[in-house]
């Protein structure tokens, strides 16, 4: 989250509750020399999949690995009704998104203020 400037912060105990439950969540790892290099959590549900959050090993970006574990959501799920690639933090995440045949929606973000 830190990474891609992100405006919020998802919390350890939140993802682990999400993927105890394989019918709403799944989470998928790429491996490169038996290190994991990038992982994706979707959420989904009947008719739909939610690409919910990703992370990748900087260094190992040059092989593309969200590129495969995105690419493996898609086909897995291709008789789904609609994916999800979620918001775009900044323009290069937007961009790869597109790639993918995304396209732009509004996101409104509420925050509580304390």
């Amino acid at each position: 989250m830190k990474k891609v400037n992100a405006n919020y912060c998802i919390s350890l105990p939140l993802i682990e509750d999400l993927l105890n439950d394989e019918r709403n969540a799944e989470l998928y790892l790429a491996y490169y020399n038996g290190k994991i290099v990038s992982g994706s959590i979707i959420l989904k549900s009947k008719n739909n999949i939610f690409y919910w959050i990703n992370t990748s090993d900087s260094v190992s970006l040059k092989f593309r690995p969200n590129h495969k574990v995105l690419s493996h959501i898609i086909t897995k799920y291709s008789d789904i009704d609609y994916i999800n690639l979620g918001g775009s933090h900044n323009d290069t995440l937007r961009q790869f998104k597109k790639t993918w045949g995304a396209k732009d929606f509004k996101y409104y973000v509420f925050e509580k203020a304390f």
